[in-house]
């Protein structure tokens, strides 16, 4: 997480020193870009290690392949996610502060982060940036719109729920298959696929957290929606493609405290996880591909081999994260945007 103790200094020095009126677009974009990094630090490495048990594709394909799907993802898939994000939990441009507010939701991603990476925890970057938008826009007293989320919540919660509940079920049905023989010399194969499902669905929802912030430092969320441009995305990519390298090699040990490494883990978690975050896009609600990724693959081990291989006081403090990581942020937020007042 050298990336994001990084960019929480960043953020937080255009925040307190750097922020004028006149200048705090230059510097809202700026922090934009540094945040499609960090998610590639978190996200993006995330993804790429719990794939790298599997001989099939170099990590760099993995990457490249990820990344394209990051950049052509919302011209094919849209932009509903973004667009909750942005303009649907609080409205940014209702007030003509709307960009330091933006930036100080950022700073309380970023620390929220941080704070737990301090604990030894691993961080949820999509319920920390919920979080903080929320949390901002109730501090300063710009409207937020309560259905929009208590759908986001519930569907933050549900989500890794489900993915749980499916893995257990698609590893089921490999398993199945493995024990017959059909499955012999097909695994390079599945994790393929199943590695482009992972990238197809994150493009579609948890990736739109980096065009919701971006689309706001460009100007491009207004009436409701929000659009993006090549350029923008193509900037997106790369930041993130940067971010992925610096943090990619950190992450790998992190999945191996949870359970041990086996290809089918990566190809059931990828199976399970992927339609679970796509349908969640489809109903215009944020979801953490690596809390869908994590659940699923409990659910795999509990069937491939046995729920005491599961490394449960690991899992436990995952699911602790879970369900601190976004009130966390809302309170923080909120009290910096009392301040801000």
């Amino acid at each position: 997480m050298r990336a994001a103790k990084v960019g929480a200094f960043f953020t937080t020095y255009l925040i307190c020193v750097k922020l004028k009126p006149m200048g705090a677009t230059i510097l809202l974009i700026l922090a934009a870009i540094t945040f499609a990094g960090i998610t590639g630090a978190n996200d993006g490495a995330s993804l790429i290690a719990l794939n790298l048990s599997s001989k099939s594709f170099p990590p760099l394909v993995g990457l490249v392949a990820l990344t394209v799907a990051i950049v052509l993802g919302p011209f094919i898939l849209g932009t509903a996610v973004a667009t909750t994000l942005a303009v649907g939990l609080t409205k940014f441009s209702a007030s003509s502060g709307g960009e330091s507010a933006l930036l100080a939701a950022l700073g309380v991603t970023v620390a929220v982060m941080l704070f737990f990476t301090r604990l030894h925890l691993p961080s949820s970057v999509t319920q920390a940036l919920t979080g903080s938008i929320i949390g901002i826009g109730l501090g300063l007293g710009l409207p937020v719109d309560g259905n929009t989320v208590a759908r986001v919540i519930l569907i933050l919660i549900a989500a890794p729920l489900a993915a749980g509940l499916v893995g257990t079920l698609t590893a089921a049905l490999f398993e199945r298959l493995r024990t017959s023989g059909s499955m012999r010399h097909r695994l390079g194969r599945l994790q393929a696929y199943s590695f482009g499902a992972q990238c197809v669905a994150y493009a579609a929802n948890d990736s739109q957290k980096m065009i919701a912030v971006c689309a706001i430092a460009f100007g491009l969320a207004s009436h409701g929606h929000v659009d993006t441009t090549l350029p923008m995305q193509l900037l997106i990519g790369g930041a993130f493609f940067v971010g992925t390298c610096v943090g990619v090699a950190g992450l790998g040990g992190r999945l191996a405290k949870l359970l041990p490494a086996h290809p089918l883990h990566g190809i059931s978690a990828g199976f399970a996880s992927a339609p679970v975050v796509f349908i969640s896009a489809l109903a215009g609600s944020p979801v953490s591909m690596a809390q869908a990724q994590t659940s699923a693959l409990v659910g795999a081990e509990v069937v491939i081999n046995n729920y005491r291989r599961v490394r449960w006081q690991q899992a436990s403090k995952i699911i602790l994260v879970w369900f601190t990581t976004l009130p966390t942020a809302v309170v923080l937020a909120a009290v910096v945007g009392w301040l801000m007042r």
